[in-house]
């Protein structure tokens, strides 16, 4: 799944100002276990505006201290936060910049 069509920056808004207790009622379900919303605390609060953009669209993450549990997530966390932000129609689509 691309991250390329989405736009990284209005979802790094909604979810750096929407308190934690509220995106965690929204978006921890079966697909988006409690491991997978403590990755993305931590990369939240890791990053700013910009960088959370850079890693959401390459799929990386920024240097943290991952759990081994958190560890096991690298590789789908990406495509489970796109998958759960749609079904709750979190996403935008990515602006086309003028050139």
């Amino acid at each position: 799944m691309s991250t390329e069509q989405y736009d990284g920056v209005a979802l790094f808004d909604f979810l750096s100002q929407t308190p934690e207790s509220g995106l965690r009622k929204i978006l921890v379900d079966k697909q988006f276990s409690p491991e997978h919303f403590n990755m993305l605390v931590k990369i939240i609060r890791g990053c700013n505006q910009e960088s959370f953009n850079d890693h959401f669209k390459k799929c990386d993450f920024p240097k943290l201290k991952f759990s081994p549990k958190e560890i096991g997530l690298k590789e789908r966390f990406w495509n489970d936060l796109i998958t759960v932000c749609n079904t709750r129609g979190l996403l935008s689509p990515a602006q086309k910049s003028a050139a």
